[in-house]
Formats: structure tokens, C-alpha cells, sequence
């Protein structure tokens, strides 16, 4: 189990499958006590009031949260950085401050032009580096990654308070991977078997799970697991 610590539990269809808080918190807890201690929450997910509710009841455990955190939310507002720090601060006042925190950044304004996307992401990494910075040194948050739409790989800009890009990678997603090379990030994987293009099947799961966990460019992979079996059998491959 020498990957287990690359593995983070998703969240985002976990209420179609439990019915209520004290089912959900009951595996979550049998999660932990297995070792995965990292999860991916977002509050617009369903799951999210469902989530909120129970961490009262397993207020005794310490989790690793990657937060997905959308500012703004539609393609047609600007970011605004009071708004992005309220953000933050509610996601640690519904969950509980003892978690550590990782901030997985989407920023949506113009994320269906690529010009106009590429040239606001960098100045709102311009605005937002000294609260990123600042959050991280009070230990509000523990790292920062972001979710790119577009990349440039011919003029990439550096900033060290990012600490990697949130993408989907599997065995036909991967186009992202020399990015990251250039700019010392790190990868937290998603869709890592395929999302809605299918590729899992029953042959080929332990090959697209393996292709992220055994990657040294991947530090998370993110992944469902909607019961003990599901789990221990995911487990059982780390």
C-alpha cells in the first residue's frame, strides 16, 4: 500500500448512494480507519449539505480537504479577491478548521476564449499570490493548485505560491503533463478513468489506475468509491 497516501476519496455522487448522514458518516469513517485521510469536496456538488452535516459526527478525525473553489462562478464575472477570501474562510467554518487545507483555484471568467482566459489568469495570480501567501503562512490553507483551461506553454510566467494544476489525466488525457514539467507543479489527477468518455472497463482498471499513482509528476488522484467493497478493492492496488 506504498500509493495509499496518493489517494483522495470523491465526493461528488456520494449522496445517490447514501441515504443519509449516519450512513455516509459510517463510511467515511471506515475511509479513515483504512488510511484515506484526503477528500474532494466542492459545495456544488449535491453531496455537499450532506458532507457539511456530517463532520459534526466524525469531529474526532483529521482530513486532508482539496477544496474545489470556483471564483467566480460564471464566465461573465470578473474575479474578485474579498469574494475569494469569504470563500475560503466559509469552506473552514462549515467543515471545521482542524483540517488541513488544499485549495483546488477554477477560475471561469472567459474560460471559453482562450485569449482572453490566458491573458486574466495572470493578472489574477498577480492579485491573489499575497493572500495565497498569507493564508499559508497562518495555515489556513496547506497548498494551492488550479484548474488551467487553456495553457500556453511559450509564455509561462512563474509563481511560487502555486503549488500544481488539478487536470484529468488517464491513458488518453495527458496533454498536460510537459506543463507541469516546466513549471515545477505538481498534478492532482482527476476523471483518471476516463469520465464521460468510458474508457473503464473490468480488464483495464487496474492499468488506468496505476498510470497515476505510479506517476512521480502525480502528487493526488482523485477517485470514487461509493462503498467498503469499491474501496477495499481500490485499496487492495495501492
Amino acid at each position: 500500500m506504498k500509493f495509499k497516501n496518493k489517494i483522495v476519496l470523491g465526493t461528488m455522487k456520494l449522496k445517490k448512494y447514501f441515504k443519509n448522514s449516519k450512513e455516509l458518516s459510517k463510511f467515511l469513517d471506515y475511509a479513515h480507519t483504512k488510511g484515506i485521510r484526503q477528500l474532494h469536496i466542492s459545495n456544488e456538488y449535491s453531496s455537499y449539505k450532506l458532507i457539511k452535516k456530517i463532520f459534526s459526527k466524525i469531529s474526532k478525525k483529521k482530513f486532508t480537504l482539496i477544496i474545489k473553489l470556483a471564483e467566480p462562478k460564471k464566465d461573465q464575472i470578473k474575479f474578485n479577491l474579498k469574494r475569494f477570501e469569504r470563500k475560503v474562510i466559509r469552506y473552514r467554518q462549515d467543515l471545521g478548521e482542524k483540517h488541513n487545507y488544499i485549495i483546488q483555484y477554477v477560475n471561469r471568467y472567459r474560460c471559453n476564449n482562450d485569449v482572453e482566459y490566458l491573458n486574466y489568469e495572470q493578472r489574477t495570480f498577480d492579485a491573489i499570490k499575497n493572500t495565497i501567501n498569507k493564508f499559508k503562512s497562518e495555515q489556513i490553507i496547506k497548498n494551492f493548485y488550479f484548474f488551467p483551461y487553456f495553457i500556453n506553454e511559450s509564455k509561462i510566467k512563474k509563481h511560487n505560491f502555486i503549488d500544481g494544476i488539478s487536470v484529468y489525466r488517464n491513458l488518453n488525457e495527458k496533454k498536460n503533463d510537459n506543463y507541469a514539467k516546466k513549471n515545477n507543479f505538481k498534478i492532482i489527477a482527476m476523471r483518471v478513468f476516463g469520465g464521460n468518455k468510458k474508457i473503464l472497463n473490468k480488464k483495464n482498471y487496474k492499468k488506468l489506475l496505476l498510470f497515476n499513482i505510479k506517476n512521480k509528476l502525480v502528487k493526488k488522484v482523485i477517485i470514487g468509491a461509493n462503498n467498503t467493497s469499491q474501496l477495499n478493492d481500490l485499496l487492495k492496488l495501492c
